[in-house]
């Protein structure tokens, strides 16, 4: 059993780590949550640690990067292209696992950054906790999607949170603009926004860079809750149920250290 305090549960610093030289291409204009995440990730891995990111809808421009997400009409790992805006797209998420044992398929088609996720996911996991076990490292990776990734790839994709079809019909009472894909979008230069000192319309790729960030920043948080609080509490469980014979011979108490 690892403990609460075990470094196994310890972020590793990673500030030192050497740039890359590699590019990262996506689309230009108005920017949205799954590309900015989408590109932060890459960005934790140490194919593409800093790289510079090119915004561009030119495929000629797309065509010398040498990773390209939320554009091009393509998704082929191998060619390392991760579009989703193809009609014929389908790509999903592994199933949920439900308590009962049972799975569920999932609500929403993969946006950019999860396809991003599916795919380096667990480099980005394994950067900031690189003992994990296995066992936990999957844990990790799928409680990152059912708590993070997915609310961003289905708010991305028009899935909204209250299913259709209801009867009678169910409506929101309230609209939430608090989460991240609106703070990511509030990060886009409004129509007349322009900078204080200058008086000249504001950067769009330096807006660009804050909401990445800030995607980042969000990303950071929940994952270091799951690994550091929710992996050692689980570890400690199921250690416990382990022991169970030894706390009684029925094996129906369990002990928790105190």
């Amino acid at each position: 059993m690892s403990s609460s305090s075990s470094p196994v549960f310890k972020r590793a610093k990673i500030d030192g780590l050497p740039s890359s030289t590699k590019t990262i291409g996506t689309h230009s204009g108005t920017f949205q949550a799954d590309e900015a995440l989408g590109c932060w990730m890459l960005r934790q891995t140490p194919t593409y640690r800093n790289s510079p990111v090119v915004r561009s809808r030119d495929t000629a421009v797309l065509d010398t990067c040498d990773i390209v997400i939320d554009v091009g009409g393509i998704y082929d790992h191998d060619s390392l292209r991760y579009d989703h805006h193809q009609r014929d797209y389908d790509e999903k998420f592994t199933p949920k696992q439900n308590k009962d044992g049972t799975t569920s398929e999932r609500c929403t088609k993969l946006s950019a950054s999860g396809l991003v996720y599916r795919h380096y996911g667990k480099d980005v996991i394994k950067q900031y906790y690189p003992d994990l076990t296995e066992e936990m490292l999957n844990l990790a990776y799928e409680k990152m999607y059912n708590s993070f990734c997915e609310a961003i790839d289905a708010i991305d994709t028009g899935v909204e949170p209250i299913p259709g079809g209801l009867d009678p019909p169910v409506s929101l009472v309230y609209r939430d603009s608090t989460g991240l894909s609106a703070r990511v979008s509030r990060c886009n230069p409004r129509w007349n926004e322009v900078d204080a000192t200058t008086n000249q319309p504001l950067n769009p790729d330096e807006r660009f860079e804050i909401a990445s960030q800030m995607c980042g920043d969000d990303f950071m948080s929940v994952l270091s809750k799951i690994v550091e609080a929710d992996l050692p509490a689980r570890s400690i469980v199921e250690q416990a149920v382990n022991d169970r014979f030894e706390c009684d011979a029925s094996g129906e108490i369990i002990k928790l250290p105190s």
